[in-house]
C-alpha cells in the first residue's frame, strides 16, 4: 500500500508539472493571439522593438529570430538550417539553406541559385524569356543563352559551346583539350592539344605558339614578344610612343630591358632586379625576400619580416606576413582603412567629409573583431557589439545571417539614447534611455520597468505572481497572477 500510495504521488506530481507547463505555455501563445505589443518570455519567447527601430520575435533561444526595419526590410532565420532577407527598397531578396550548401538570391530582374558550390543557375533578366541565362555543373556541364541571345551547350570533355564565360565572349571544344576556339571583342583563338598549339588573330592580335618551344606575339605596333624553349630564352620589343625599346631573358643567367624611360637588368631572374627609370626606380635583390622601388611606387620589403608600400591614393604595410597587414585607401571622397592580424583581429573603417565641418571627416562605419573573444559594428550614432564570435575570419554576411546567433551568448546595442544588454538570448536583459525610461529582466525571476522622467514603473516576480504597477497617481498590485488590488 505504502508503495502504491508513493506511485500515485510521484504520478501526481509529474501530472502537477505537466498542467503547469501546459498552463505556462498557454499563457505565451494566448498572449500571442490576443496581439500584445510587447511580451518578454526570452529565451523561449520574445516580441518587441529593438534600439534600431526594428520590430522583431525571438524564439527558442537563439534557433528562431524575425525582424523588420522601418524600410521594409524583413529578415527571419531558423538557425542553422535557414535565413531569408528581404529588402524591397533595393529590390534585393536572398536566402541560405545550411550555407554553402544552397543558397539563393534576387536582385532586381537577376535571379540566381547555388548547391554545394558547383551547380548554379543564373537568370539575368526575369522579365526577358528570351533574355540571358546559365545552368552550370562546374568544370562538367554548361547550358544557356549568351548576350546575343544564341544558346549554348557544352558537357566536358565531349565538346560543345560556351557565351560569356572567363571573359571570353564564346568558346567552342571537341574532345577538350584536343580542339578549342575562344573569342574576345575582335581577337580569335584555336588552340590544338590546349596549351600546347594555338594560334590568335584580330583586333591588333597576332600570335602564334608551340608551347614550350616556340611562340611569338604581336599587337599592333605596341609590341612584339617571343619565347624558344620556354622559360630559357624570352625576348620583347616595345614601340609605345613615350616608353619603346627592346629587351631579353637567358633563364636562369641574365636578362636586360631597355626602354627610352627606363633601363632593367636581372641576375638570376627572377631573383634579382635592378630598374632605373624617369618613374620608378626600383632594386629586388634577391626577389621575394629584399624589395625597393621609388617614384610612382615607394616601396620597401624584408620578405615576409616587414614591409611598407606607397603610391597615389593607396598605402599598406605588413609584419610577418600575411599575419599582419594593414592599407589605406583615400581620396578627396572617402578614406578607407583595412587592419588584420589573422586569426585574431580584423578592422575596418570609413570616413567622408564633414557636412557641417568643412576640413573634417565623420566616421561612415567601423568594425572591430577580436577572435573568439568578440566583433562589433560602429556607424553614425550606432553601435552593436557581440560576445562571443567564433567564425576564424572577418564577419561575412553569410556567417552572421546564419551562424553568429547560435555563439552570441552576450550582447550590448545603443541607438541614439537608447542602450541595450542581453545575455544568453535575452535570459537577461537591460534597456534604458537617457529621459530615465529603464527595463531590466533576468527570467523568469524578475523584471524591473520604469518610465520616462518618473512618470510610472512596474515590478514583478515570476512573470506576476507578485506585482507592483504605477501609472500617475494610480497604484496596483498583483497576486498570484490574475488578483489585483
Amino acid at each position: 500500500m505504502a508503495k502504491r500510495r508513493g506511485c500515485d504521488i510521484v504520478r501526481a506530481m509529474n501530472l502537477g508539472r505537466y498542467v503547469r507547463c501546459v498552463i505556462f505555455l498557454g499563457a505565451i501563445f494566448t498572449a500571442m493571439l490576443a496581439g500584445a505589443a510587447d511580451m518578454d518570455f526570452a529565451p523561449l519567447f520574445s516580441r518587441d522593438t529593438d534600439v534600431f527601430g526594428r520590430s522583431r520575435w525571438r524564439a527558442l533561444g537563439p534557433f528562431l529570430e524575425w525582424n523588420q526595419a522601418s524600410s521594409g526590410q524583413v529578415f527571419w532565420a531558423a538557425h542553422p538550417l535557414y535565413s531569408s532577407l528581404d529588402d524591397p527598397g533595393s529590390k534585393r531578396h536572398e536566402a541560405n539553406m545550411l550555407w554553402p550548401i544552397w543558397s539563393d538570391k534576387r536582385i532586381d530582374n537577376q535571379s540566381m541559385w547555388q548547391f554545394m558550390v558547383l551547380l548554379y543557375w543564373n537568370n539575368y533578366d526575369m522579365t526577358d524569356p528570351d533574355g540571358r541565362y546559365r545552368l552550370a555543373l562546374f568544370p562538367v556541364y554548361f547550358q544557356g543563352r549568351g548576350f546575343d541571345g544564341k544558346p549554348y551547350l557544352a558537357v566536358v570533355p565531349i565538346g560543345g559551346v560556351i557565351r560569356d564565360f572567363l571573359g571570353w565572349d564564346e568558346t567552342w571544344f571537341v574532345l577538350f583539350p584536343l580542339m578549342m576556339y575562344n573569342r574576345t571583342n575582335e581577337a580569335e583563338t584555336r588552340s590544338w592539344l590546349w596549351p600546347i598549339v594555338s594560334y590568335t588573330w584580330g583586333g591588333g592580335h597576332d600570335r602564334f605558339r608551340v608551347f614550350p618551344v616556340y611562340g611569338i606575339t604581336r599587337f599592333r605596333m605596341d609590341y612584339e614578344k617571343r619565347f624558344i624553349l620556354w622559360p630559357f630564352w624570352s625576348s620583347a620589343k616595345y614601340g609605345y610612343p613615350k616608353s619603346s625599346g627592346s629587351g631579353y631573358i637567358l633563364f636562369p643567367l641574365v636578362g636586360h630591358l631597355k626602354l627610352t624611360d627606363q633601363e632593367t637588368w636581372m641576375f638570376v631572374p627572377p631573383l634579382t632586379r635592378f630598374s632605373k627609370g624617369e618613374k620608378k626606380s626600383e632594386v629586388n635583390c634577391p626577389w621575394p625576400l629584399f624589395q625597393w622601388s621609388s617614384g610612382e611606387v615607394n616601396r620597401l620589403y624584408f620578405w615576409p619580416l616587414w614591409g611598407r608600400k606607397s603610391m597615389a591614393g593607396n598605402d599598406s604595410a605588413f609584419v610577418l606576413w600575411p599575419l599582419y597587414r594593414q592599407a589605406w585607401r583615400y581620396g578627396p571622397l572617402e578614406q578607407r582603412a583595412r587592419i588584420m592580424l589573422m586569426p585574431i583581429l580584423y578592422y575596418t573603417s570609413e570616413h567622408k567629409p564633414s557636412r557641417e565641418a568643412p576640413g573634417q571627416w565623420d566616421m561612415v562605419s567601423r568594425t572591430l573583431k577580436v577572435w573568439p573573444l568578440f566583433s562589433s559594428q560602429s556607424g553614425p550614432d550606432r553601435f552593436h557589439l557581440n560576445v562571443l564570435s567564433l567564425f576564424p575570419f572577418m564577419d561575412y554576411d553569410y556567417i552572421e545571417r546564419n551562424y553568429a546567433a547560435l555563439w552570441t551568448l552576450y550582447s550590448h546595442s545603443s541607438c541614439g539614447s537608447l542602450k541595450e544588454d542581453e545575455l544568453l538570448w535575452g535570459l537577461f536583459r537591460w534597456r534604458r534611455a537617457e529621459a530615465g525610461q529603464m527595463d531590466l529582466s533576468v527570467f523568469p525571476l524578475f523584471s524591473v520597468d520604469r518610465a520616462a522622467d518618473g512618470a510610472g514603473g512596474s515590478w514583478s516576480l515570476l512573470k506576476g505572481l507578485v506585482g507592483y504597477e504605477r501609472a500617475g497617481t494610480k497604484k496596483t498590485i498583483r497576486l498570484l497572477y490574475f488578483l489585483k488590488f
